[in-house]
């Protein structure tokens, strides 16, 4: 079993020639950061012979259900945990040079003020030194006292890495190479934890990683029209930044904050996101076929832009052009090309 039918296909290719029946769990078109397992799944989780997922939280729902069915014994293989990731990258933020400026040139007189009054109060400062250390028992006994606080600054900090656009990446699978590398270990999960033949498995790999090189190069060839000023990619949520790092993009905004398409649009934002587009010249958004694009339509109708919509954590349906992951990435590569081209 696979949790996506990115994976399942994946995991299909390396045991080529039906080697295995794989499965899927979520359904075609279905969110893995969205998706809540039923009973009937759990179920069908445990007669896995094994189970193959993303890893990196991307199946938000799923994480404690796939903990529990690897404690009761069904292995579980996570992609990610096979592939050099990368972080999410930071927006382009809107430029304010001329207030920036202005301000600049307002608090120039200021600091030269506080640098002459900072000279008179030097020779107070060394006058008080010796009783400064007169009481630095007492200052020491004061920062202990404080220490709890400083804890729970540290375990604020700790929360906030977990949101947002901290941490790790999961949408590992935008980049074909980096899914290339990480065949091998698959294999070798198959043959140790699936009793699938490792010879087989060896020339299945083989023909599989040299289909994911020569797509590689095919996208580029797809976007290669596109100039380096026109490779800016403003999208529905954090979902894209392997692709725009494989292909030399720039992501410049995200309708939804953060790397999970379960969070919320914020109004605010979204008015700074009309500002960046017009700043930008961003021509499209790039909305999700498994997730609701009415913010970002809102968006483009407030911008005088377009909205594309691309497949990015599912396959498309059988027959659409999108319903392997060889012909899902070159889909998506083309609507991109003619979007921002």
């Amino acid at each position: 079993m696979a949790t996506t039918s990115i994976w399942a296909d994946v995991v299909a290719n390396v045991a080529c020639d039906g080697q295995a029946e794989v499965i899927t769990l979520i359904p075609p078109g279905g969110d893995p950061h969205a998706f809540q397992p039923s009973l009937q799944d759990r179920g069908r989780m445990e007669s896995a012979v094994m189970i193959v997922a993303n890893g990196l939280d991307l199946e938000e729902g799923l994480g404690d259900t796939l903990e529990a069915v690897e404690e009761a014994g069904t292995p579980v293989f996570h992609m990610a945990d096979h592939i050099e990731t990368i972080g999410f990258a930071p927006g382009m933020e809107l430029e304010h040079h001329d207030e920036e400026e202005e301000e600049g040139e307002e608090h120039h007189e200021e600091d030269e003020a506080e640098q002459e009054e900072g000279e008179e109060h030097h020779e107070e400062e060394e006058d008080n030194e010796d009783e400064g250390e007169d009481h630095g028992d007492e200052d020491e006994d004061e920062g202990e006292d404080h220490g709890d606080e400083g804890d729970e600054d540290e375990d604020h900090g700790d929360e906030e890495e977990g949101h947002g656009h901290s941490g790790e990446d999961p949408h590992v699978w935008f980049d074909p190479i980096k899914v290339a590398d990480a065949l091998l270990p698959l294999s070798e999960a198959l043959a140790a934890q699936a009793g699938l033949d490792a010879r087989s498995l060896s020339a299945c790999v083989t023909e599989y990683r040299g289909e994911l090189v020569a797509l590689d190069d095919e996208i580029d060839r797809i976007l290669a029209p596109l100039d380096h000023e026109e490779r800016l990619m403003l999208t529905n949520h954090d979902a894209l930044g392997y692709f725009a790092n494989r292909y030399d993009f720039q992501l410049v905004g995200t309708v939804i904050p953060g790397g999970s398409s379960v969070g919320e649009a914020n109004p605010a934002e979204l008015q700074e996101l009309v500002g960046l587009i017009e700043q930008t010249g961003v021509p499209a958004i790039f909305a999700e076929s498994s997730h609701s694009s009415d913010d970002a339509e809102a968006l483009a109708r407030e911008a005088g832009v377009e909205v594309v919509v691309l497949d990015t954590g599912s396959l498309g349906p059988s027959g659409s052009g999108s319903d392997t992951y060889l012909s899902f990435l070159r889909s998506n590569a083309r609507r991109i090309a003619d979007a921002l081209g």
